[in-house]
């Protein structure tokens, strides 16, 4: 069954990509502020929240008689407290051969294709489960573990909508990224530790872009400012057990232009 996996992820992907676009872009519009929102706004940094608080502990995770079977399988793992376990040994009870794993990820691409981001256990399938079945995917295939970082910036809302009703911008800009990470002594990293760098990593990168003025986006090196950015995240959130590497990206489209592929 080894060879249904790379289908299988790639289908995980696609569905973890529409599903960190909607989220990025929820954020983006969450930290937003009036001063970011006008073009002459000078760069900042702002404060950012970790919602990582739930993967030190959960208890007995109440289950709706509509959830589906995959679902039901994934949230067995949501035990009291994982967070605290390492990454050695939740990886291991997710899936120890290659058999298992073609069953977890098909289960995994079920959960995050369906999942509503108002469910009680969004984060920990989009987050903790998403980060392990990569994981898990990268060993068993001999790759790299990384994650897709998914960044907008949405300024000026105008009078109108789209449409399906959604809030229509007058300056828009999409990033498409991802960041390798490697997790040297997975024994001495626990869950409730990866995931919090990793969403970190994420976040501080979304809060970055949102920080920069519309001026800076359009006329600077905005390739290079986020790798030096990212640069700077990866090397204060890197540990002696778990490295992070800067972002490689791959796209920048900005106030709707063509894709612009970066080499």
């Amino acid at each position: 069954m080894k060879k249904c996996l790379p289908i299988i992820f790639a289908a995980l992907l696609m569905v973890s990509a529409l599903t960190g676009c909607a989220s990025q872009t929820g954020l983006a519009q969450r930290n937003s502020s009036p001063e970011q929102n006008n073009s002459t706004a000078p760069g900042g940094e702002t404060s950012i929240s970790q919602p990582v608080a739930s993967t030190t502990g959960a208890s007995s995770p109440t289950i709706s008689p509509n959830t589906s079977a995959a679902y039901e399988k994934l949230i067995a793992y949501k035990t009291e407290g994982y967070g605290q376990q390492s990454i050695a040994d939740f990886n291991t009870t997710l899936a120890s051969t290659p058999d298992e794993l073609t069953e977890f990820l098909a289960a995994v691409a079920d959960v995050i294709s369906t999942i509503s981001p108002d469910d009680e256990n969004y984060d920990f399938f989009t987050t903790t489960i998403s980060f392990s079945s990569q994981e898990l995917y990268g060993e068993n295939m001999g790759e790299e573990f990384f994650i897709s970082m998914p960044l907008s910036k949405l300024s000026r809302p105008c009078d109108y909508l789209d449409d399906e009703g959604g809030t229509v911008y007058d300056f828009t800009c999409f990033v498409d990224a991802t960041a390798v990470y490697s997790i040297q002594a997975p024994k001495f990293v626990s869950v409730a530790e990866r995931d919090k760098a990793l969403l970190t990593f994420k976040e501080e990168m979304q809060n970055y872009l949102n920080g920069l003025s519309e001026e800076e986006i359009v006329g600077g090196d905005i390739k290079k400012m986020l790798i030096d950015k990212s640069a700077e995240l990866a090397n204060s959130l890197s540990t002696e057990n778990m490295k992070l590497s800067p972002c490689d990206i791959y796209m920048i489209e900005i106030n709707g232009g063509a894709e612009k592929v970066i080499q």
